[in-house]
């Protein structure tokens, strides 16, 4: 089955004296949501769902994910390449939620399932 290769939004530069786009505009995710497939349907909402799962493995390196063909925008994202996933299993890159930071969205769903599953004391 095809699959359809996206750049991902919140890619990172690698460029030492440049940064993306997403650290240095505030609006960064309003821009994003006048963009298709950003602009309509669940994809958005895939993203941030993509960024709580490479937040919880440690990867930085999601600059770019998959979907397939065959159903065009009517999809899901692909979540392959997870090669920098668990490399510091004790240090958490905030910047990796940036998705969720700059947008502020998330699904219910994910919440609860993320809030069921840590235990907090008081």
């Amino acid at each position: 089955m095809g699959r359809k290769v996206w750049r991902h939004p919140w890619r990172r530069s690698y460029h030492k004296r440049k940064k993306a786009q997403w650290e240095t505009e505030g609006n960064y995710c309003a821009l994003v949501k006048e963009v298709p497939p950003y602009d309509h349907g669940r994809r958005l909402f895939d993203l941030m769902d993509m960024s709580v799962l490479d937040f919880l493995m440690g990867n930085m390196d999601r600059h770019h994910y998959e979907t397939f063909k065959i159903f065009g925008n009517d999809t899901f994202p692909i979540h392959l390449d997870h090669g920098r996933g668990f490399g510091k299993p004790f240090h958490d890159e905030l910047s990796i939620l940036a998705p969720i930071l700059q947008c502020c969205m998330l699904r219910e769903s994910t919440l609860k399932t993320l809030l069921s599953s840590f235990s907090f004391v008081n």
